[in-house]
């Protein structure tokens, strides 16, 4: 079991849709996924799952003390029958309010775990979807990752920002906690473009100043294309989205790239 985050602060850079496509693609080559949604928009459970719904979330799974097998949905998605849910809602918007009152609460999502390890340790992957904001619910999960995956959308100078701003708030609440965390980092450029442009420059030149991120910096880059976002409204990998379509693009062999790459770093 291999529980990975995708989290940046800065919103709108990719990160629901990279772990969509990377949930299906794991679970089409026989990886049993599971994914958390717990981000309040709930994008990924409007894809996997319904628009509205009444099922529970990881608000009952922390506050109610629900079981796994209680929030799971099970093959939420019959067309990736290897992919499971827990689902978010606007319940978890005060989520992080409610935990607050809690003992230890950044170990909340930790207890919750180990309470329910032989349920969960039967995935070969967690994916938790998390808000755009380092909040309570961000840090009870990163503390438990083995892996985090930041997008930097190309061309924007704020996503760099917020993954920095990420990296030095989360190593200062480790250190103030006294705990550590071995968890290993990647960050991918998401909507790439050969392009000369300004702004890609100056994209460029920001990365440089930032060694820490540039460590992390997967070599593979996805490009910006509409194939992406019609996959998803078509609520389809890239795979399968261009089989039905008759088309070729490039985004597929960077997206294999891309999933080769994190496997090879350990990050899946």
């Amino acid at each position: 079991m291999k529980i990975v985050s995708f989290f940046n602060v800065k919103g709108g850079v990719g990160k629901t849709t990279l772990g969509i496509l990377t949930a299906i693609k794991l679970s089409k080559l026989n990886k049993k996924i599971l994914i958390i949604d717990a981000d309040t928009q709930a994008n990924l459970t409007q894809f996997l799952y319904k628009v509205s719904h009444n099922k529970k979330t990881m608000f009952e799974a922390l506050i109610d003390n629900s079981t796994a097998e209680d929030v799971i949905i099970k093959k939420a998605y019959d067309k990736y029958p290897n992919i499971d849910l827990i689902p978010s809602d606007l319940s978890l918007s005060i989520l992080s309010e409610c935990l607050t009152a809690k003992t230890n609460r950044e170990k909340s999502v930790w207890r919750w775990f180990k309470a329910n390890i032989d349920t969960l340790k039967n995935y070969d992957y967690i994916f938790i979807d998390l808000s755009p904001s380092y909040d309570l619910i961000a840090r009870n999960f990163m503390i438990i990752s083995d892996s985090i995956i930041t997008p930097l959308e190309y061309q924007d100078i704020a996503s760099i920002r917020g993954c920095e701003l990420f990296y030095q708030k989360f190593n200062s609440d480790l250190e103030e906690m006294e705990m550590q965390n071995d968890a290993k980092r990647a960050v991918v450029i998401n909507s790439f473009t050969n392009r000369k442009l300004s702004s890609g420059e100056t994209f460029n030149d920001y990365l440089d100043t930032f060694n820490n991120i540039k460590k992390d910096l997967l070599k593979s880059k996805l490009s910006e294309t509409t194939i992406i976002k019609n996959a998803i409204l078509s609520k389809m990998d890239l795979d399968d989205y261009l089989r039905k379509n008759k088309k070729t693009h490039r985004i597929k062999e960077e997206f294999n790239e891309f999933i080769n790459e994190l496997i090879e770093r350990g990050v899946l």
